[in-house]
């Protein structure tokens, strides 16, 4: 019988080999006892590896004081530098939380994927992505509040990317943790918290003089672009409250250039109520108002009832008129011709509208801007008509032989 019994050990172990090997399990602490082909090859605190010669494996096991008569087996690989590898990771990192918590089966399977997941991480990024808070609390962990991982991230941007607003006060509140930061990306903290819905996130890092409210990260974006970017409203009004500030140029102009950009109208309407002067605001790189950035008719009239200029020329000496128009976008060119924009307004290389619509063979523009006066016979720096670019294109010769 108990020949029996050590074959169906044998067959159950083998079997966990080809299955799982890395599935925590409560084993009998008498199985790794005094004998039966089972060495002990190293120990970290609780946690012992062993060469399991009659499996021909290494097993990994976590010894539980409180019930010392069951173990929690790790793993057991067949692998020896597989189980070299973990077990050293595994010692390192499980520590803080056995000598914190009463661990059972399936918490310490989370841990350990997540150590095995991301072995880069130090036993403060895993309390908080597994949301073992009181872990936060060991003297371990505290010493690596600050420690980042591959991506340069810290524990507290790993807890702003989780929206973990608990994890995040108690980094805050209790660990005192930097917020000044930089992951891989340049990103902050702050930069993180700005991609969420909620506010709560960088309410909580502006209570504790948080820096970095108006820092540039790698794409040249401040937590308020991210803000503007993402349409985070909410993030806006904190970001604002907490001291972001409006005029911060970066590689893609203002933050209101940005919420233009990516169409976000409530974004927009957020920072002209903190900064109305934004509202002609011009990039670094071609000198355009947010009004040059726009792309759809619902954003250039938000932005002239607001009462942006409508004919304002930019550095490249565009019009935002010349740029809806190159870029075919009708119904917003529309808006701008009812709010006044000059349909003969010289822009670059003295293209009018005209010009560029006729270039880009564009006939429901064409049509538009010649209802609204645009002169077909105005010449251009090259000598160039409306009508004699007409001529070279398709539907410009269809419209000149309907005229």
């Amino acid at each position: 019988m108990q020949f029996l019994g050590r074959l169906l050990d044998t067959v159950s172990s083998v079997s966990t080999l080809f299955s799982n090997p890395y599935r925590v399990r409560d084993v009998p602490q008498s199985d790794y006892g005094g004998g039966g082909g089972k060495i002990i090859l190293k120990q970290e605190g609780r946690v012992v590896l062993y060469k399991n010669t009659q499996c021909q494996s290494w097993d990994c096991l976590l010894l539980l004081p409180e019930t010392p008569a069951i173990a929690l087996r790790l793993f057991q690989v067949v692998s020896e530098e597989d189980a070299m590898e973990w077990f050293q990771q595994y010692g390192l990192k499980l520590k803080p939380f056995y000598e914190t918590l009463p661990l059972k089966v399936e918490m310490v399977q989370t841990i350990v994927d997540c150590i095995r997941s991301h072995p880069d991480w130090s036993s403060a990024h895993i309390a908080v992505e597994t949301g073992l808070r009181d872990c936060l609390k060991h003297n371990l962990v505290q010493s690596q509040i600050n420690c980042q991982d591959a991506t340069g991230q810290t524990p507290l941007h790993l807890a702003c990317e989780k929206s973990d607003l608990a994890s995040l006060k108690a980094l805050l509140e209790e660990s005192q943790a930097r917020t000044d930061i930089k992951d891989h990306n340049g990103d902050t903290p702050m930069h993180c918290a700005s991609k969420q819905d909620s506010p709560v996130f960088i309410q909580a890092l502006c209570s504790q003089l948080c820096s970095g409210v108006n820092t540039l990260n790698n794409n040249g974006e401040t937590p308020l672009h991210v803000a503007c970017r993402q349409g985070r409203v909410e993030s806006i009004k904190a970001l604002l409250e907490g001291g972001a500030k409006c005029d911060v140029d970066g590689n893609a102009g203002y933050p209101i250039h940005t919420a233009v950009k990516y169409s976000q109208k409530g974004c927009v309407e957020e920072i002209l109520r903190a900064d109305p002067s934004q509202l002609q605001a011009e990039d670094s790189m071609h000198g355009g108002t947010p009004l040059h950035w726009s792309k759809t008719a619902e954003m250039c009239r938000l932005l002239l009832d607001h009462g942006s200029d409508v004919n304002y020329l930019s550095r490249t000496g565009e019009s935002a008129l010349h740029i809806l128009t190159e870029r075919g976008r009708f119904e917003a060119a529309m808006v701008l011709l009812t709010h006044g924009a000059h349909a003969n307004l010289r822009g670059r290389d003295g293209n009018t509208a005209l010009h560029l619509a006729m270039k880009a063979d564009n006939i429901e523009i064409i049509k538009a801007l010649i209802v609204f006066g645009a002169d077909v016979e105005i010449h251009n720096d090259l000598g160039e008509t409306p009508g004699l670019i007409a001529a070279r294109t398709s539907k410009g010769k269809i419209w000149l032989v309907k005229q």
